[in-house]
């Protein structure tokens, strides 16, 4: 006779379920933890725990034999103490009392019951919920500061590798171009180039047009100026302004192409170093793969090549690294400090 699976059922529904002259089942709320050693995060649980003090019956199990066998209250009650008067014969023969997926129940060296909980969760609310690993974010402050100051140098070839599209206009340069236009109208040496002296101005506004259509202005909109040799230097300076919108709206016409290709050309040409050679630092060796793997991991967060080997019986984990032997010293510091310090 075995009344396991209904002491299991009833611990998922409730905080304690007895057996007569054995003792009582206690399942006890445990929040959910993090273990900082084996690096992972436990979901909340219902752990069992047996008290041996708790011998009265309360009819809890004898009334879940009734509502599954179709049995009557005194057929159960006798049934429950049949198999209490069986779990108490294996223990004083020094025997060990499984219980299905709950524990196992004997006599210690001192003669004292010890019981032993199965890894199993009787919370309902996180039925289903497994160990997750949680490996930490490894951080170095010069790390930091090189990535922030490789993203203030992207080049526009790197912006569009990663996605960012380089805007097509820029607002300040237009605006600026603007400006030069309405200041370079707005000068005497354009208006005469547009109106000359003496040509007459028929057509000023459409408003005016539909008003006197056979009416013509002789005044100018703005006065002739007087070409003498003290307005030559005004010249020049309308011409420089001429040169630089011109050479700003010639910037802005290109296509994303061309101004790539003069970008391009002023990137600097990277020079390899004939001093580099290939080395590996090796960090550890495990007799588990799956923690070579875990560390292996750690290291490509940190942008190393990761080397993972069996050699001796043993997974071995290194870094290979392509650098000077100055550059190595640097990189075994860093590994010594963040990882491990015999690497």
């Amino acid at each position: 006779m075995d009344l396991s699976h209904n002491i299991e059922e009833l611990l998922f529904c409730n905080d304690c379920v007895i057996i007569p002259t054995i003792g009582g089942f206690i399942a006890q709320y445990s929040p959910a933890t993090i273990d900082p050693i084996e690096q992972q995060v436990f979901p909340p649980k219902k752990t069992i725990s047996f008290n041996s003090k708790l011998v009265n019956n309360d009819g809890l199990l004898a009334n879940k034999i009734v509502q599954e066998e179709d049995l009557t209250y005194e057929e159960a009650s006798e049934k429950v103490l049949n198999y209490s008067q069986q779990i108490e014969s294996e223990l004083f023969n020094n025997k060990i009392v499984h219980f299905s997926n709950i524990g196992k129940l004997y006599f210690n060296a001192d003669s004292k019951l010890e019981f032993v909980p199965e890894n199993n969760n009787f919370l309902r609310d996180a039925y289903g919920l497994p160990d997750m690993d949680c490996t930490p974010v490894l951080r170095n402050r010069d790390m930091l500061t090189k990535s922030l100051n490789a993203e203030k140098d992207l080049n526009p070839q790197k912006l569009k590798s990663t996605g960012k599209s380089k805007p097509i206009i820029n607002i300040p340069r237009v605006a600026a171009a603007s400006i030069l236009l309405i200041l370079a109208f707005s000068s005497p040496y354009f208006y005469n180039l547009f109106f000359p002296a003496g040509q007459t101005n028929t057509e000023i506004t459409g408003v005016e047009d539909m008003a006197d259509s056979n009416k013509t202005s002789n005044a100018s909109i703005l006065p002739t100026p007087t070409i003498t040799e003290g307005n030559t230097s005004d010249e020049k300076v309308v011409k420089e302004e001429e040169n630089e919108l011109a050479e700003d709206i010639e910037a802005e016409n290109e296509s994303p192409a061309v101004r790539e290709e003069k970008e391009e050309e002023k990137e600097p040409v990277a020079v390899s170093d004939d001093n580099a050679e290939k080395y590996v630092i090796v960090l550890g060796a495990f007799g588990k793969k799956k923690n070579a793997d875990r560390l292996a991991k750690k290291l490509a967060k940190d942008n190393y090549l990761p080397d993972v080997t069996l050699k001796n019986g043993l997974n071995r984990v290194g870094v290979q690294i392509t650098c000077t032997q100055e550059e190595l010293k640097s990189h075994l510091t860093f590994l010594k400090v963040n990882y491990n310090k015999k690497a």
